[in-house]
């Protein structure tokens, strides 16, 4: 039932104002902070040359993302990066934007990963890289302790697609623009830009080819 009386009451009125203008406030500071952001979505190392991160492959990537990421810097005014911590694409994007810091050392460099032991099954020579790159970053984001990507897992900590996922909805949920090593097959990096394209939040998307030594295409999702 509406409170008629309440609705006009002006001590009531004043306050719902208040809240309007801070929950106002509040968004504008997300919509700023998301501005400045990139995050990064790709293949992992066995679309990119192998896992020895030294192949000519995954050079020839390091070397594009070093031009994409130096350009969304310079020219776009981005200064957050954030990247899944996953083997692959994202190790890759981390220490770029890494070696970039010693350039530009206003940008952050963050983690967002998808579960705490997301190395629990990896190789000793990958585990160790991942946690220098843990110890690395400026911000570490543990997504699946965050209220609104919980999924109904029962194993804290521990792998599930549904993890994995969230992982790829908070990064798009807080970037502007989103840096996809993508070949166009189906997994996780198509389905991270399929979210991306229906949450209409107008997103750049700076897609790598794989296929063509890593060509740029820039598009843009409805906003």
């Amino acid at each position: 039932m509406v409170d008629f009386k309440k609705l006009s009451d002006p001590e009531y009125i004043k306050q719902m104002e208040i809240d309007r203008k801070e929950r106002e406030r509040i968004y504008q500071e997300k919509e700023a902070l998301r501005e400045k952001t990139v995050c990064f979505t790709g293949h992992r190392p066995d679309k990119l040359g192998g896992y020895d991160m030294k192949n000519p492959t995954m050079l020839k990537l390091k070397d594009k993302l070093l031009e994409v990421i130096e350009e969304l810097i310079t020219k776009d005014n981005k200064t957050r990066f954030i990247s899944g911590g996953a083997l692959g694409t994202d190790i890759a994007a981390f220490w770029c934007v890494n070696m970039l810091k010693k350039k530009y050392p206003v940008i952050e460099n963050i983690v967002a990963i998808p579960f705490k032991n997301q190395d629990k099954i990896w190789p000793d020579e990958q585990k160790y890289w991942y946690q220098r790159m843990l110890e690395s970053a400026d911000e570490i984001v543990n997504v699946e302790e965050v209220d609104k990507y919980k999924t109904d897992d029962d194993n804290p900590g521990e792998f599930s697609l549904a993890k994995m996922q969230k992982r790829n909805e908070y990064m798009v949920d807080h970037s502007q623009a989103i840096v996809a090593v993508y070949d166009g097959r189906k997994g996780g990096t198509a389905n991270c830009l399929y979210y991306a394209r229906r949450c209409y939040l107008g997103h750049q998307i700076w897609r790598m080819h794989p296929k063509y030594d890593f060509e740029l295409e820039i598009s843009y999702t409805a906003g």
